[in-house]
């Protein structure tokens, strides 16, 4: 799938990413990260971390300017470090959440799907199972990174769940 980049209008109907493969590339390099070298690998992960950042609309600060726009920015009303964005503008911390998550997609599933608790050893012959004690369901990936990125755009911090309100 090629990837359609947002620019900021909210006019592209297939949009399916904020960056581009060039875009996500200079930002692994710069940090000594691996990035495939083969474009449509590259994109692949590039749509898996704009799936987990749509995952936040309702978090986001704002609305779409646009309500058939099929991303959520552009966007009416958000702020970054208690300056405006204007509504024609993808953050940059956006854009570098999106790249960080397309590292990260590399070596991990960003949103795993599936139900049960972790699993910590299996035993095929006389089929044997044994789970995490601590009876975590869907372990989910720490992206620390890409959510302190991520943290700036948001109505409440993502570890607190603190509410924040703006007046």
């Amino acid at each position: 799938m090629a990837i359609i980049v947002e620019d900021g209008t909210g006019d592209e109907p297939n949009a399916n990413s904020y960056i581009t493969v060039a875009e996500a590339r200079t930002y692994a390099e710069s940090r000594g990260y691996t990035f495939p070298s083969v474009d449509a690998d590259a994109e692949k992960y590039l749509i898996q971390a704009n799936d987990y950042i749509e995952s936040f609309r309702r978090q986001f600060w704002g609305s779409k300017t646009d309500p058939n726009q099929p991303l959520q920015w552009p966007r009416y009303g958000a702020q970054v470090d208690g300056v405006d964005i204007a509504s024609d503008v993808i953050p940059a911390v956006l854009k570098q959440a999106q790249s960080q998550l397309s590292v990260d997609a590399i070596a991990q599933d960003l949103m795993p799907t599936g139900a049960g608790r972790e699993v910590v050893r299996e035993k095929v012959d006389v089929i044997e199972t044994q789970y995490a004690e601590s009876g975590i369901t869907n372990a989910q990936p720490e992206l620390t990174k890409a959510r302190a990125l991520l943290e700036p755009l948001l109505k409440h911090s993502l570890d607190s769940g603190i509410l924040t309100v703006r007046v």
